[in-house]
């Protein structure tokens, strides 16, 4: 029987599909990508994701190394960057509101020291019963621990806890643990995986 539900969240719950920044890396003559490279790049954010390093200190690293590669003019570029936060998916935050009052819901995210007051920022973070960010307990996934940290703040075995994600490598790594995984690409998917389980969302 399904207890709970374990949500990513960036990919899954917020979109980044609106961002502006790869017309300003072209007017500048930069490579498309290349500030995302940077700040995503695995030495850095996974020591962010880590607990490692905050987000300002995440944020004024990423911009110094751009400004030694390509110079003062790509500062703008990077502040475009950071300030653009994504888009929550309305349509997600309508079926977590619809789903059964039985299950627990949760988030497991690899994210940065800002993502709490985040959610409550934008008014979702009553939505869950558990927020796990992994910024906070020192371990990100697909590692291990992650998904038993976010086991126990459940209070639920992996077996009764569904596990939602966008990223393969990170269902994997549920799966290795137990935990039913489904690897996110839109929320027809999603519902049929649902389904799958007895889980059907209260008409709204």
């Amino acid at each position: 029987m399904i207890e709970a539900i374990l949500f990513d969240f960036d990919g899954v719950i917020r979109q980044w599909d609106e961002s502006d920044l790869e017309t300003f890396e072209a007017e500048a003559n930069v490579e498309t990508g290349t500030v995302f490279a940077t700040a995503f790049g695995k030495e850095l954010h996974e020591s962010l994701i880590r607990g490692e390093i905050n987000w300002d200190q995440w944020r004024n690293e990423t911009e110094n190394r751009l400004v030694q590669s390509h110079g003062d003019f790509i500062r703008p570029i990077v502040t475009r960057f950071f300030e653009f936060e994504g888009r929550v998916d309305s349509d997600m935050i309508d079926l977590l509101k619809r789903l059964p009052d039985s299950l627990r819901i949760g988030i497991l995210t690899n994210n940065h020291d800002r993502f709490e007051e985040y959610l409550h920022r934008v008014g979702i973070d009553e939505l869950f019963d558990a927020v796990i960010n992994t910024h906070r307990i020192g371990v990100a996934k697909p590692d291990r621990g992650a998904y038993t940290y976010a086991l126990d703040a459940l209070k639920v075995e992996a077996k009764s806890c569904l596990f939602i994600d966008d990223l393969a490598r990170n269902v994997e790594g549920a799966e290795a643990v137990g935990l039913p995984a489904h690897h996110f690409h839109n929320q027809a998917g999603l519902l049929v995986f649902l389904n799958k389980f007895n889980i059907e969302p209260i008409s709204s």
